[in-house]
């Protein structure tokens, strides 16, 4: 049909260049046999695809129309056309043997286009289904794009589709028949896996990072570059780091720290921050080391993961989990306190009479209870450890007015009745910028010891490196 197809349009040409009418022409000589193999074998690249469902612009050429309907093969042909070009649509019934279904829109609406597509979405967005927009306005092909290659995120069986041809005929100005094809259109996903970076890029600054490590990864396989393999590791380190996994943190802030150290990857960007990667991964590992011993004499551990904590506290807006991190932030940085300064362990202290004689003095003062009433607890709590702390003259503590410690006793009580732990009391925002507060003052001092001691963890940015693009 192919060789028919050519003699035809040399006939055709002959028959124009003769004074005859080229579109009366194309329908009575060449359509027909065009019509007949698109019926037969509709010609799609790069290889037929079964949809189910099809939408179509529809403008004053619907030749192209009807071949697009017949590429996608749908069973179900939804046509948007304007008031002017509805008197094609009886044609188009006829001519593809499909029960068109039609909807009218202004040829410059683009949100009617956006509209309906989202609207034929909810109803058939879970089979395959073909978006044309080969005719109609420049407003209705690009409102379909468009909206196709948005909804692509959302509705995966989506495709766009476009009627193209491989040869035209500038003297006739007409592709030349035969040589026509429906054009499955690549979204700009898989043409460019770089865009994908758009996406992981801002996961990664808003703090998603495992989303943006799903990305990274995914853009290895659809570009072959292992370049962005460094970025998913450098993400899968932070994710497990906001997870508090710090042992799987430092694995992979170790491992990308030795990938960015080989010749292939000198020049990677990320090599821009290194060093604040590197301590980082310092301070990964120190903490890690921590938690493996549960030693309270690795001051730089409890510093470390204390930071992690409060960070997490400030950057959670759900306000159970917000006060959870800041309890136990408070509670590390004490019980590291009394064994730092004190020799005593939170749940053995070990206490004199006269120190006990202290504590319940102290703890009567802060709740404001008859000390007869108080009850010395076997192991300390955070009340506790804070009343402790100032009974033996912590110079930090012993200097707070009680007014303050009293508005705070209030709030460690509340945290056994938390509802994340044994109550079902949701903290309030006052209470847990206390809690933050106190958190910063014993961070501050720690920090003042460890710079004595010359700790190198000092200043560590705890904030996401630079992706470098």
């Amino acid at each position: 049909m192919q060789e028919e197809l050519k003699i035809l349009w040399e006939a055709y040409k002959q028959a124009v260049r003769s004074g005859g009418n080229p579109q009366a022409l194309y329908r009575e000589m060449v359509w027909p046999h065009l019509l007949a193999r698109w019926r037969e074998a509709p010609q799609v690249y790069p290889e037929p695809e079964a949809f189910a469902v099809s939408v179509h612009t529809l403008g004053t050429s619907p030749e192209a129309t009807i071949l697009a309907i017949l590429g996608a093969g749908a069973e179900q042909a939804y046509v948007l056309h304007t008031r002017e070009s509805a008197q094609y649509l009886d044609r188009l019934r006829v001519e593809t043997g499909r029960p068109i279904q039609a909807i009218e829109v202004g040829k410059s609406d683009v949100t009617a286009i956006y509209r309906e597509v989202k609207r034929l979405l909810d109803r058939h967005g879970d089979v395959p289904l073909a978006l044309d927009l080969t005719s109609g306005t420049k407003a209705m092909s690009a409102g379909l794009a468009a909206a196709g290659f948005f909804f692509r995120r959302f509705y995966p069986k989506v495709r766009v589709v476009y009627v193209d041809n491989e040869d035209y005929d500038p003297e006739l100005r007409r592709p030349r028949a035969g040589t026509e094809r429906l054009i499955i259109l690549k979204d700009p996903h898989e043409a460019l896996g770089e865009v994908d970076a758009l996406f992981a890029k801002e996961f990664y600054q808003k703090g998603e990072f495992t989303r943006a490590a799903a990305y990274f990864g995914g853009m290895v396989g659809r570009t072959g570059n292992q370049g962005w393999s460094l970025y998913q590791a450098l993400t899968e380190m932070y994710a497990a780091w906001h997870a508090l996994d710090f042992a799987e943190a430092h694995r992979k802030g170790k491992g990308l720290l030795s990938r960015l150290s080989e010749n292939a990857w000198l020049d990677h960007p990320l090599n821009k921050n290194r060093a604040s990667l590197r301590s980082q991964v310092d301070l990964l590992e120190v903490v890690s080391h921590f938690l493996k011993t549960q030693d309270l004499g690795r001051s730089e551990g409890v510093y470390g993961l204390a930071r992690s904590l409060r960070l997490l506290s400030e950057r959670e807006e759900r306000p159970v989990l917000a006060a959870l991190y800041a309890y136990r932030a408070l509670e590390l940085l004490l019980q590291e306190r009394l064994l730092a300064r004190y020799g005593r362990r939170a749940e053995e202290p070990g206490l004199t009479p006269e120190e006990g004689a202290r504590l319940r003095k102290v703890l009567s003062e802060i709740t404001r209870k008859p000390e007869e009433e108080v009850e010395l607890p076997q192991k300390l709590g955070l009340l506790s450890l804070l009343a402790l702390l100032r009974a033996l003259e912590d110079p930090l503590l012993s200097r707070k007015p009680l007014s303050e410690l009293q508005g705070l006793a209030g709030v460690l009580q509340a945290r056994n009745s938390a509802l994340l732990i044994h109550g079902l009391d949701v903290p309030k925002e006052g209470q847990i910028k206390a809690l933050k507060g106190l958190v910063q003052e014993l961070l501050q001092d720690l920090e003042t010891r460890l710079r004595r001691e010359g700790s190198g963890l000092l200043g560590v940015s705890l904030e996401p490196v630079p992706l470098g693009f």
